[in-house]
């Protein structure tokens, strides 16, 4: 509290002196006289520079890292080196999308083996950065919860909770009281309300309806982030999954969709999750399509700028030529880009790139979708190996699986097309394991064994008349033993596992199979011959993640047995060779399968998928067909997924009708395979129509690969020198050494007894979840980096200390108390050598650095450098300054002296020329943020009169339909029709108070002064 003492003279109060401030609002206060301290006028920085006062160049490094920690930088990505992950350009699209998004959502529909989950876990670390983020909620699938839980621990330094539903209504409550934050994992069921909920006549109760009520009844958001991985499961707007997204994402201020869904834009499944993102966008159709088709000339303008066979001239026009959209708002911002075309723009790749990120962003449709597919990623080109082994059956095997087999097709003969489909499933545990098949057969369950929770086929049985058909085949054990001396599959399986352990004595392998009672057989095979294995499937009570964990930990050679719903979301790319056991005729199984090791972070440049086909059987006429002539296995599905998941229905029914001679059933897959490959061609065409959707994202990639240049992110030692300087001067006693035994840069960190307190108190109040050694070890010393940890898994026992940890952000809040509300403007002189890269001659120039804000739909502040040369002829561009002087002070800076007479023409050099062109930048930044933010504006009012004129007109035609209808009862439906009408209007003008709200948030701070450098570049740079 900063105030200013009055004239009146001091008071007593119980014995102690007490004096009357004045605050800064114009109230007055009585203070004990005792609490008071001198402050300091805030310092001028062209006044010290005038006199010649200058501070170590450590301080205004200090000080632009400080507003670097505390502040929302529009040219930094602050999760960039703050996560124990690897850098992939492309995974940091989401954040800036996302940053940009005027509804706040995004639905990251990247192909699979991308690392979706690690795209959510940078947008969270992002948001915690930028607006001190703590509610976070994951929704996943049940298997996965365990994954994400380890992800997010270990990845990200976020520990989370596994809950249901009553536990999350509990850390909900608890922060509405203590705002303590939570991150929470829950799986889909656990949260899902039943139906009828919400009808008080049934009167349901418990602890998902308890949970449902509290969100519907919210008055504000609960979630800072809310993710759905797996998002398709809420694409049905009829079931109680759509709705309970509903509740979700209308009470959480930033929504993140996970899903592998190709971009079809004439899909309603895309257009019911968009809907949940951003309502008022996509709630009908016809607005949509309206949007798509504004939208369209911006792509071809987009198109343009990044083809360098168009033209400028070209391109100019077709600018010049935008219409204005009667949804689409972008006429402020269209009319900037044209009047700076009009003024002159050299046509060159980096301002054709600009241009097209200008065009990118006045698409509504481009901020809420983030498309990445293989193709796009250059790091992302592992080879797949296909290779197929075939023999042929011995007899015992060819007579069991034909009388098999006559028995199900005669059984399919007489029955309907339902059981037809199980029987295709029954057929394929045929195939899969003929001993497996014969001993489950013969224990006349009827249960079809099939590992496969998505499907309720997994927990459907066999017909019981076709369960005593097939068990009265198999009750020979004489015919088991036989089969299992003789399983020719098996013994193929062995040759190629010890041909892999003689070729490659240091890898793991992978067995896939669709059948738990396959991998049971599988799993006693192995270990009679010698192989250690590893079960991993449906059936399995124990967490998957931690059986990933095990297998990742045993020796080479081990084994694992899996099913393609066991290893769902799992990360298994430490393998590289797969074998598939047994081949689902469903091509989106198998590349489930590979895509457990065919992703990010798979370290062989290729892999090997072994695939076992028995001769002259239905899954070699499968393999041959399909996954053969569609080259499925060699390349991945990408677009093709929802073509092959219409037409593998067909093929599965044709494959198992006994009314098909081997020809037709031939000739059936045939035609199946040729409609698929035409449904791909115009699928492609369709996912043309939306290139602003998909991965182009050339300008947003050159944003973060410009973001990720050391002066313009927060290096290692940037943190390390400024909680140094931060919490070594404050606390005495506290230290900062390095560590001399290991091959990275770490240091050992001892907080005083007294930084350890405050540390603690700062803690338990603003980051308690943050896993830290800090917690326990602070005064004895904890083994920490600065930024990331380079090998994690080799320095387990060193802490990472990026920008997020805690002990950034308690130094961060101690220099902010320090400096009690007047901010430092330090004024520095120092020499140092130049270097080549820097392209600029030796000899003296002057920096200055401001820091502009803006708050408005989307928040912005910017850090602005402007230099000359101290002669005045040579102005530096703004990335060049920014970066010769941030180098600068990471270097081995040299303090100077000026005379008075240089102190002279700084000032003069600082105030006329480098204040005025900051002036005129800034204003120009100011005109361009206001012209996005009221576009925005006008975009959402826009759809907003839309949907009230097509309602209102609907209403009208409907009503005078019933008037002069001879029907009675229609005539009766008139009131209902207007209270429908009334309830929607009135819903359509909250939404419009709102928004009109938000149009009057813009607002500019007076641009702040940072610093002034004064910097003698000396020696030769060449």
């Amino acid at each position: 509290m900063i105030g200013i003492v009055t004239d009146e003279p001091l008071s007593e109060r119980g014995g102690r002196p007490f004096q009357k401030i004045e605050l800064p609002t114009g109230r007055k206060r009585v203070v004990p006289a005792n609490q008071l301290e001198i402050v300091q006028e805030e310092a001028d920085a062209f006044i010290d520079l005038k006199d010649g006062k200058f501070s170590a160049p450590s301080d205004l490094r200090r000080a632009i890292t400080h507003l670097r920690m505390t502040g929302r930088l529009a040219d930094m990505i602050y999760s960039l080196g703050a996560t124990n992950t690897d850098f992939h350009a492309y995974q940091f699209k989401p954040v800036l999308k996302l940053l940009n998004s005027p509804s706040r959502g995004l639905l990251i529909a990247d192909e699979v083996g991308l690392g979706k989950t690690i795209e959510a876990g940078l947008v969270w670390t992002e948001l915690v950065a930028r607006f001190d983020s703590r509610r976070l909620l994951i929704v996943c699938p049940k298997p996965l919860c365990e994954k994400w839980r380890d992800e997010l621990r270990n990845k990200f330094n976020i520990t989370a909770h596994v809950c249901r539903a009553e536990q999350l209504l509990q850390l909900l409550k608890d922060d509405r009281v203590g705002g303590d934050g939570f991150a929470a994992i829950a799986s889909l069921p656990s949260l899902r309300p039943p139906k009828g909920w919400e009808d008080q006549e049934e009167g349901q109760n418990g602890a998902r309806v308890e949970l449902a009520k509290y969100l519907e009844e919210a008055d504000d958001d609960l979630f800072d982030l809310v993710v759905f991985d797996e998002a398709h499961h809420l694409r049905n707007t009829d079931t109680m999954n759509h709705r309970l997204g509903q509740l979700v994402c209308e009470v959480a201020d930033h929504k993140l969709f996970l899903s592998a869904t190709p971009i079809n834009l004439r899909a309603n499944d895309l257009r019911a999750l968009l809907k949940l993102i951003d309502p008022d966008t996509f709630e009908r159709e016809w607005l949509f399509d309206m949007l798509q088709d504004e939208n369209e000339p911006y792509v071809r303008a987009w198109e343009a700028a990044r083809d360098p066979r168009t033209s400028f001239s070209d391109l100019e026009v077709l600018i010049s030529e935008l219409p204005a959209g009667h949804v689409l708002k972008t006429g402020k911002r269209l009319e900037r880009l044209r009047e700076e075309l009009a003024k002159g723009i050299e046509d060159t790749p980096a301002n054709r790139v600009r241009i097209a990120s200008r065009l990118e962003e006045m698409s509504l449709l481009g901020t809420i979708i983030n498309r990445t597919r293989r193709r796009d990623v250059a790091e992302f080109k592992v080879e797949r190996r296909p290779i197929t082994v075939r023999w042929p059956m011995a007899q015992v095997e060819r007579d069991f699986y034909e009388s098999a087999s006559d028995e199900i097709a005669n059984y399919a003969l007489i029955n309907d097309i339902n059981e037809r489909f199980l029987l295709a499933q029954t057929q394929r545990l045929l195939a899969s394991s003929l001993p497996a098949a014969y001993r489950h057969w013969g224990t006349r369950t009827g249960n079809l064994s099939l590992d496969d929770e998505d499907d309720d086929n997994g927990h459907k049985s066999l017909p019981g008349p076709l369960t005593e058909t097939l068990g009265a085949i198999c009750d020979n054990p004489n015919v088991l033993a036989a089969l299992e001396a003789s399983d020719t599959k098996f013994q193929r399986l062995v040759e190629w596992l010890r041909k892999v352990r003689q070729d490659h004595s240091d890898e793991k392998i992978i067995i896939f199979s669709s059948f738990r009672k396959t991998i049971d057989y599988l799993a006693r095979r192995l270990e009679d011959a010698g192989f250690e294995s590893i079960e991993l499937h449906g059936g399995i009570d124990l967490d998957r993640q931690t059986i990933v964990n095990r297998f990742s930990d045993a020796p080479a050679g081990t084994v694992l047995l899996t099913s393609e719903v066991g290893g769902e979301g799992l990360d298994l790319q430490f393998c590289r060779i797969l074998f598939n056991w047994d081949l689902p005729w469903n091509p989106m199984r198998v590349e489930q399968r590979i895509g457990r090791i065919d992703r990010i972070g798979q370290q062989s440049p290729s892999i090997d998928i072994i695939n076992l086909i028995a001769e002259d059987t239905i899954e070699e006429r499968v393999y041959e067909r399909l996954y053969e002539r569609l080259g499925i296995i060699r390349s991945t599905l990408g677009d093709f997924e929802p073509i092959l998941g219409e037409i593998i229905r067909d093929i599965e029914l044709a494959l198992v009708n006994p009314e098909l001679t081997e020809q037709q059933k031939v000739a059936e897959l045939d035609r199946s395979v040729l409609a698929a490959e035409k449904r791909k061609a115009i699928a492609e065409e369709l996912e043309q129509e939306a290139p602003g959707l998909i991965a182009h994202g050339d300008s947003i990639l050159q944003r973060i690969n410009e973001a990720q240049a050391p002066h313009k992110r927060l290096t290692p030692e940037d943190l390390r020198d400024y909680i140094a300087g931060v919490l070594v001067s404050a606390y005495k006693g506290t230290s900062i050494e390095p560590i001399s035994d290991v091959e990275i840069d770490a240091y050992k960190i001892r907080l005083s007894a007294s930084a350890d307190v405050e540390f603690n108190q700062f803690r338990n109040a603003r980051a308690r979840r943050y896993p830290t050694r800090f917690s326990r070890d602070a005064t004895s010393g904890v083994r920490s980096v600065f930024g990331s940890n380079p090998q994690p898994s080799k320095y387990r026992a060193i802490e990472a200390i990026p920008m997020t940890h805690p002990l950034s952000r308690f130094a961060a809040e101690q220099l902010d108390k320090r400096q009690a509300g007047l901010r430092a403007k330090p004024v520095t002189a120092f020499e140092t050598a130049n270097r080549a890269e820097w392209s600029l001659p030796s000899g003296r120039y002057i920096f200055l650095v401001e820091r502009w804000s803006i708050e408005g739909i989307v928040p912005v502040d910017k850090l602005a450098f402007a230099a000359c040369s101290f002669a005045g002829d040579r102005l530096l561009e703004e990335d060049q300054a920014e970066r010769i002087l941030i180098e600068s002070l990471t270097s081995e800076a040299r303090m100077t002296s000026l005379s008075s007479e240089d102190c002279d023409r700084a000032h003069d050099l600082a105030a006329n020329v480098l204040a005025a062109r900051l002036e005129d930048r800034r204003l120009d930044f100011e005109d361009a943020e206001a012209a996005r933010h009221f576009d925005l504006v006008n975009t959402q009012k826009a759809l907003i009169e839309e949907h009230r004129t097509r309602e209102t007109k609907k209403y009208k035609e409907r009503k005078s339909d019933a008037l002069f209808s001879q029907n009675l009862n229609r005539r009766k439906l008139i009131p209902a029709l207007e209270g429908k009408l009334q309830k929607v209007l009135a819903r359509l003008e909250l939404r419009e108070s709102e928004i009109r709200q938000r149009e009057n948030l813009l607002s500019y701070e007076e641009p702040l002064l940072v610093g002034i450098a004064v910097v003698d570049l000396t020696g030769d740079a060449a």
